[in-house]
């Protein structure tokens, strides 16, 4: 089995808005949201019952039969996207996460999708920087060396 070497970072989506994504498998739509995106993949956030309406008479994921669904979305640009399901978990009594890996993507909308990781990363970066101390303590207290003999013991290891 080949091993995938290249670390993806997850760009969080779901704080600035919530972003809809038309979500289709072979036979029903449904609308989830999407809470994380890389260049490899997404994770959307719905409720049990679109989950059921997805995924109908899926107890759990697995490798030999996947479950492929088509994504639409809007970040910076429309992407359009066939996915496959990785895995689904549940978060709380109606809330779970799906997450996807991207199947088949046009280079268009791949470039739409590297714009918006790019500017969120350097955004994220800038917000890093301005929360840096500006200010320096040049404020300096003299200490007694003779003082600090007498507030502690001194002792030899042996």
């Amino acid at each position: 089995m080949k091993r995938q070497l290249i670390y993806h970072t997850h760009v969080d989506t779901s704080q600035a808005n919530n972003i809809r994504v038309n979500v289709r498998s072979n036979l029903t739509k449904a609308i989830c949201y999407l809470d994380r995106v890389s260049r490899d993949g997404l994770t959307l956030s719905c409720d049990a019952l679109t989950l059921q309406t997805l995924m109908p008479n899926k107890a759990s994921v697995a490798p030999k039969d996947p479950i492929s669904l088509t994504t639409c979305f809007t970040l910076s640009h429309n992407i359009e996207a066939k996915c496959r399901v990785v895995f689904a978990r549940r978060l709380s009594k109606d809330q779970f996460i799906m997450e996807l890996k991207f199947v088949d993507i046009s280079e268009q909308h791949m470039s739409g999708l590297n714009d918006f990781i790019e500017k969120s990363l350097a955004s994220g970066k800038s917000k890093i920087r301005a929360h840096k101390p500006t200010e320096v303590l040049t404020e300096t207290k003299n200490i007694d060396p003779a003082s600090l003999k007498s507030d502690y013991a001194l002792s030899k290891v042996a």
